[in-house]
């Protein structure tokens, strides 16, 4: 009887260990936010590796542009419903220009671009059972220069202040975010997205769904996800693009992994240069 009792009482430990872990920071696809974040004194480390390409950058002598963006972002739990985080990125770049152009016909560079500081204040939460919740997430904070040059860095503080939604519900979840972004420096030359000298939007959605478990159970060590993005950047300057970006990710309780391709879905863009194509993958490590 008391076996059974202690069999029956492990059981239902286990699961709930598994529902609270995957309520914790499930839902997060590569690209939109969540309203997730670790508990305090939890630490969360985001290694991102992406490859993009885009065409001709208007008013400029540049053909294409190819370049490698290693990612490295730190999420701190500092109090309940309180996260901080600080994203690094790194980034390879290679141009083809106009031919005779006073460029060369390539340039090839690397940097670090500006580092990113976001607080995300969790303000508004609702379990209903399992591991059905909906949350919704204050986001803010500022870009800053990494120290590198303006080819790279904008060499100015840019604060930014947004909000999003988290609803899970089964094997689904649905993230849609919003973030308006003060730009007080930057350039069209090395804008890809957000980074000219005019203000910008970003707003995301994602769909995430479980493929693998259908039920959670006491033994359940990950789970695998499908994912589709709508990712838009609109410019004051009234540039506004949406890329696609679909997806597959691995959740396990201490680590997980994520793949997506980005693609251009809606182009209407005068400034900056168009995406071609894009691919990333990365890992999350939970401390």
């Amino acid at each position: 009887m008391r076996t059974s009792q202690s069999r029956h009482l492990a059981c239902a430990t286990g699961i709930a260990w598994v529902l609270a872990c995957t309520a914790a920071r499930a839902q997060e696809a590569m690209y939109t936010s969540a309203a997730t974040m670790p508990s305090p004194g939890v630490t969360i480390l985001r290694q991102q590796f992406h490859f993009y390409q885009f065409g001709r950058t208007p008013e400029h002598e540049t053909e294409k542009t190819q370049f490698i963006e290693w990612e490295t972002g730190v999420q701190l739990g500092i109090a309940r419903d309180w996260s901080v985080s600080l994203d690094i990125p790194v980034k390879y770049q290679k141009e083809w220009h106009d031919p005779g152009s006073s460029l060369g016909d390539t340039h090839i560079d690397r940097g670090v671009e500006d580092l990113d500081l976001m607080f995300k204040w969790r303000f508004f939460k609702d379990d209903s059972g399992g591991i059905n919740t909906s949350r919704a997430a204050l986001l803010f904070g500022a870009e800053f220069p990494s120290g590198d040059d303006h080819d790279f860095s904008s060499m100015s503080v840019n604060p930014h202040l947004g909000v999003v939604y988290t609803r899970v519900i089964g094997r689904h979840g649905f993230n849609l975010e919003a973030r308006y972004l003060l730009n007080t420096g930057g350039d069209n030359e090395h804008n890809f997205g957000g980074d000219s000298l005019d203000d910008a939007l970003l707003y995301n959605a994602a769909y995430v769904y479980r493929i693998f478990p259908d039920r959670y159970a006491a033994d359940s060590n990950g789970a695998w996800y499908v994912t589709a993005e709508f990712n838009g950047i609109y410019e004051t300057n009234g540039d506004n693009e949406i890329r696609f970006a679909p997806g597959v990710m691995y959740e396990g309780r201490r680590w997980a992994f994520e793949a997506m391709l980005q693609l251009p879905f809606i182009s209407d863009l005068d400034e900056r240069a168009e995406l071609d194509y894009g691919a990333g993958f990365g890992f999350r490590f939970t401390f």
